[in-house]
């Protein structure tokens, strides 16, 4: 395994993802299974096979700040950028945490030259939904190849597979739409790279429609349509090549599909369709509507009052961000802090979900596991086992909803104590790394956790100076700030300083 010493240091990576296989290698690194002890659930690991510095010039941290805003069933989503502590990654070296798809590269799990002409239209379909989704975020994927494009197979006759899900992956490449190359650096893979991005030219999603046409041919006749072998030959053809007709390989091809993949491999751009939505139109499919702006980023004044926050935080400071009434001006300040957290190195947390203490007992478990044998220690300290679903097995912290119901439980605490105790433990777990925290309004329907968030509220709204260990960002939606203020109940002495608002320009 490439860059990865499982042997040496053990499978589990910073307390929390036990690392079982490894599933994808490519041109800069590796892709993992690992299950993930706070969620439960499998997620993959990318790791790149060269150490790097961290920070905002890595090649991970550009292709979170593309990936982290695209939410699409054909995409498979990034959930964060972790910086490496203890486990079998290096110290220090940054890797992205994905949701894992159990499934195949296209080549791998379709048999090209033998897929169904019905069941390649449902393959182009589901990948340029996918891609309609990229593009409306305003990016380009720029490497859109066989090994991108993940498939779960399903038998659709006896000896035959046809595509069962499908997820766009790899977003290593990606970038703004209206990028120029220097003419004669290639970014992509070489059988799949588009005319202007060989010769220099703005790149747009026709750019990935090419390699989709490419794609669709490899999978339609078993061959590429590039009847050349040298990389010098390959670049010729893209540039003046013989757009060969897929039916001259496979007559019994659908004149749509057909027609649809030649059109996809058009060399100039404007005889490709139009977009992404363009291409399901000629398959006879109704494109969606208009996605929500998620992926763009945030406001200038959204953007400048969160980076000032972020700066303070990483300094010591705790502060407090309050997002404004509209979702989405909100929803692009969230991103925005989660890039930001992931380059810089802080952990991003959420508490949003409204099913009692749940919510807030996963954050913590995340937190204990993060403290490897001090946990035990600090579970007593706080009494964290006494209002939350969570229980010592063997010293380690596990998840436990039949601990709340142990009779007797509820009396060894009141709320105020157990917040009091919740409160400064994640306060304490900040302060060894820095913190970004989001709380959505149905977080504030358990009493638990309400008074939590009011207590690490008060303290962030105090603006100590900031000190040499990590701070704290809590991310608060509007009305959640308005519920704070409305709830009379003292907790501490009043604190009249501003807070930081992220305004909409």
């Amino acid at each position: 395994m490439q860059g990865l010493a499982v042997s040496a240091s053990g499978p589990l990576q910073d307390q929390r993802f036990l690392v079982l296989e490894a599933v994808g290698h490519g041109g800069m690194g590796s892709v993992y299974r690992a299950y993930d002890r706070v969620t439960h659930r499998d997620v993959a690991l990318k790791v790149l096979d060269e150490p790097a510095p961290a920070g905002p010039g890595h090649p991970l941290s550009g292709e979170f700040a593309a990936w982290t805003g695209l939410r699409h069933p054909n995409i498979v989503q990034v959930l964060g950028l972790e910086h490496a502590a203890a486990g079998p990654i290096p110290e220090g070296a940054p890797y992205l945490v994905m949701e894992y798809f159990p499934g195949k590269p296209a080549h791998q799990a379709l048999r090209p030259g033998e897929v169904p002409g019905r069941a390649l239209e449902e393959l182009a379909r589901r990948i340029l939904l996918g891609l309609h989704h990229v593009h409306q975020a305003g990016l380009v994927h720029r490497d859109l190849k066989p090994a991108n494009v993940l498939v779960s197979g399903r038998r659709v006759g006896p000896t035959r597979i046809g595509p069962g899900r499908v997820k766009l992956t790899d977003f290593g490449l990606a970038e703004r739409q209206g990028l120029r190359e220097d003419p004669g650096r290639l970014s992509g893979s070489l059988p799949y790279v588009a005319p202007e991005a060989i010769t220099g030219g703005a790149v747009d999603g026709r750019t990935d429609l090419y390699g989709l046409g490419i794609l669709l041919f490899l999978l339609a006749t078993g061959h590429l349509p590039q009847p050349v072998l040298t990389p010098d030959e390959v670049v010729r053809w893209h540039l003046s090549g013989e757009v060969p007709d897929p039916r001259g390989y496979r007559p019994e091809l659908g004149e749509r599909l057909a027609r649809l993949i030649q059109s996809l491999m058009a060399r100039q751009r404007d005889e490709r369709p139009a977009d992404a939505g363009a291409a399901l139109t000629e398959l006879g499919v109704r494109p969606p509507g208009p996605a929500p702006s998620i992926g763009r980023p945030a406001g200038m004044a959204d953007r400048a009052a969160l980076r000032l926050a972020v700066d303070a935080v990483r300094l010591g400071a705790c502060r407090v961000v309050t997002l404004e009434s509209s979702a989405t001006r909100a929803r692009k300040v969230v991103e925005e802090a989660r890039i930001l957290a992931g380059i810089h190195g802080l952990q991003a947390c959420r508490l949003g979900r409204a099913d009692g203490c749940h919510g807030l007992g996963r954050l913590v478990l995340r937190l204990l596991l993060q403290r490897g044998a001090a946990a035990r220690r600090l579970v007593r300290r706080h009494r964290l086992d006494a209002g939350l679903p969570l229980e010592l097995l063997g010293g380690v912290p596990v998840w436990s909803t039949a601990a709340l119901r142990s009779p007797g439980r509820k009396a060894r605490a009141s709320h105020e104590e157990l917040a009091g105790g919740v409160a400064a433990f994640i306060l304490e777990a900040s302060r060894r790394r820095a913190m970004v925290l989001e709380v959505t309004r149905p977080a504030l329907e358990d009493t638990l956790c309400r008074q939590v968030v009011r207590r690490l509220a008060r303290k962030a709204a105090r603006r100590h100076a900031p000190t040499r260990s990590g701070g704290m960002l809590l991310l608060l939606e509007r009305e959640v700030q308005d519920r704070l203020e409305e709830d009379q109940e003292p907790l501490d002495p009043p604190a009249a300083a501003p807070r930081i608002l992220a305004r909409p320009t």
